[in-house]
């Protein structure tokens, strides 16, 4: 059976990366970009993150082999495919924790709020508008563009879907699935960066008593208010304390020596092999744990026997948020909806297998371009706009000071 079969996993991967190659080979505009990004400080994170987002990928192709023999929506029965989800996006939380908490630590009160919000903004909205429009439009040109809701109700739906969350549009039953669902987890980190300011006044700032009372509740109130859309899981939240911790470990030189050692090695890919194999959850107490000690030990700059560090999987790194926001929609329309046009049973194997071989390059492809043509362009626009905010708030500034010389 495909969902009990672990030689598809190696296979789709070795895809994603002989892909990834001849693009490099073919296409100097990403080779150039790779060679001036360099060797990041956190070089072993950049090469994880490819392996996670098509790891999230796979899972998604099983599950919707799933749906497809079954109807029913599910986690796979094999604990390697349901991690292949749920361990990838807890590790995606560790990296995020770990990040934004490092420049945290690094910078103290020198940290520019202002750049942190604007390169957010512009980080996620730039790719996920034009997928939300996909998906509007793909969902009224089904529908043969009747519109059945009024407009008010529409309205709240488009305002939905740019809050992350996924109401059905215009009545279309799970709509959320044209996408796999996957911006659920783009709340936790919109929760995660909102949060951030208020933690770090509690935890590095450390003012008053009564600062800090007031931050705690302001985090309670943000849970709260967030979560009443989205119900965000304690659970779920858990994930990034593993890269906070991460990043207080890396802080401390002796524990980093030894996770560069071939022990730690060993180590760390025995605690993600236990979580992987033996769990069919990643967000308890013991798997969260495991992943935990996996991650702080490729934090500290360990690339696991060089599986990190080949520039294939450092591009599908620099890819990571395209491959992880457009899978579920390449796998929509290639899997789901081209068999009945071809006149194909995506229920054979034989049909869904050579579909999720080609949507595995071709989900390459796509994001290799959204990348180099929206999401870099955008992280460039982001720039610009804080530049811009910078010069117009010293304008603003200048003026104030003229008019109080001249009163």
């Amino acid at each position: 059976m495909i969902e009990t079969n672990l030689f598809i996993a190696p296979a789709a991967y070795l895809l994603a990366i002989i892909t990834s190659a001849l693009l490099l080979r073919a296409v100097p505009k990403i080779a150039r970009h790779l060679q001036h990004s360099g060797e990041s400080r956190f070089a072993s994170i950049d090469g994880l993150r490819g392996y996670l987002a098509f790891g999230v990928f796979v899972h998604h192709s099983i599950i919707t082999w799933i749906f497809l023999r079954t109807g029913v929506i599910d986690f796979p029965p094999s604990n390697f495919y349901s991690q292949l989800g749920q361990g990838s996006v807890a590790l995606f939380f560790m990296i995020t924790g770990f990040l934004f908490w490092s420049r945290l630590l690094s910078q103290g009160r020198g940290h520019d709020w202002l750049a942190f919000a604007v390169s957010r903004l512009f980080r996620l909205y730039p790719l996920y508008l034009p997928l939300m429009v996909l998906v509007f439009v793909s969902v009224f040109h089904l529908q043969g563009w009747e519109l059945k809701e009024s407009g008010w109700r529409l309205l709240s739906q488009i305002f939905g879907w740019l809050t992350f969350d996924r109401p059905d549009v215009n009545q279309y039953h799970r709509t959320g699935m044209l996408i796999a669902n996957v911006t659920w987890t783009l709340t936790y980190e919109v929760f995660f960066y909102l949060a951030l300011p208020l933690a770090a006044m509690v935890f590095i700032y450390r003012g008053n008593w009564l600062q800090v009372l007031l931050c705690l509740i302001g985090i309670y109130a943000l849970y709260q208010i967030i979560g009443w859309e989205h119900s965000l899981k304690k659970h779920f939240l858990a994930s990034f304390l593993g890269g906070i911790g991460a990043a207080y470990w890396v802080r401390r030189p002796q524990l980093v020596t030894w996770a560069q050692t071939r022990l730690a090695t060993i180590v760390a890919l025995a605690a993600l092999t236990i979580t992987f194999t033996a769990f069919s959850r990643a967000f308890s107490l013991i798997p969260l744990l495991l992943l935990s000690l996996f991650f702080v030990i490729v934090a500290s700059g360990n690339t696991l026997f060089g599986a990190l560090k080949p520039r294939s999987i450092r591009w599908l790194g620099e890819i990571s948020y395209s491959t992880y926001l457009l899978h579920g929609f390449v796998i929509w329309m290639l899997v789901q909806r081209l068999p009945p046009v071809l006149h194909l049973d995506g229920r054979d194997p034989w049909t869904f297998l050579p579909l999720m071989a080609v949507c595995a390059c071709l989900l390459i492809l796509i994001s290799s371009v959204t990348f180099l043509y929206i999401e870099k362009p955008g992280m460039t626009a982001g720039k610009r706009v804080l530049q811009w905010l910078r010069q117009k708030g010293k304008d603003q500034k200048t003026l104030a000071e003229k008019a109080s010389h001249q009163g």
